[in-house]
């Protein structure tokens, strides 16, 4: 009986034991699972967001450090196991720190790329030079309305660069409509009782395409005559 006993309780533990040991092994490969599925997620968002951007017409300057040496670790591991699926928690190198980690930080440094492309482009179609002469402008009442739309278009611009769009031919679409509209603004700056030579002379200075054959003395009577002199700077090219 005391036997009996003995037997079934080692028969218990036994099963307790293994049972126990596949849970270890059930969370070991959940682990390995999370991990690899962050890492893909990552690297698959990275990959659209380059060939987006790429698409486009932005340029990108990103290389993957050591890209083809985690392929070929990909490339191990998952010969290693296809041959034994145990593998996963015994793989031939340190799958979080020498590969999901570094993978990780691949894809981070990507997109802080990627981003930092986009804010450039968004930048180089904003330059619509120094807010100096269009805060000069704002003074003349007759100006104030021109203005305060080409700001609102500069700033509408502006927050284009904030953040990486989902969709940058659509983004793109949307910067040309507002590029056109601030050169439309510029262009149709006029004032009924504004001598024509000076408003030619104050878009073509807001350009930096002013000549200095267009500054003429009625230019510089009706400016110095509004205290504006100041916000225009002779500049050679």
């Amino acid at each position: 009986m005391l036997l009996d006993r003995a037997a079934t309780l080692a028969t218990k533990i036994n099963t307790y034991q293994k049972l126990k040991n596949s849970a270890a092994e059930a969370e070991q490969f959940g682990t390995r699972a999370k991990q690899f599925e962050t890492a893909s997620l990552l690297m698959a968002r990275l990959r659209e967001t380059l060939t987006a951007l790429a698409d486009a017409g932005v340029r990108v300057d990103f290389q993957p450090s050591d890209g083809l040496g985690y392929a070929a670790k990909a490339r191990t591991l998952r010969e290693a196991i296809k041959e034994d699926p145990a593998k996963v928690n015994d793989p031939p190198f340190d799958i979080k720190h020498a590969f999901t980690d570094r993978l990780n930080s691949i894809a981070s440094a990507g997109h802080k790329a990627a981003s930092a492309a986009w804010k450039t482009y968004v930048d180089k179609r904003a330059a619509f030079g120094a807010d100096d002469v269009l805060s000069a402008l704002g003074q003349v009442p007759q100006f104030r309305v021109s203005v305060a739309k080409i700001r609102q278009i500069r700033s509408e611009v502006a927050t284009f660069g904030a953040s990486l769009p989902a969709d940058p031919k659509a983004a793109i679409a949307s910067l040309d409509t507002l590029v056109s509209q601030h050169e439309a603004a510029w262009n149709t700056l006029a004032a009924s009782d504004i001598p024509s030579g000076v408003v030619a002379f104050i878009r073509a200075a807001a350009n930096s395409e002013a000549l200095l054959s267009a500054y003429t003395s009625e230019v510089q009577t009706w400016l110095e005559s509004r205290n504006l002199l100041g916000a225009f700077r002779i500049k050679l090219r």
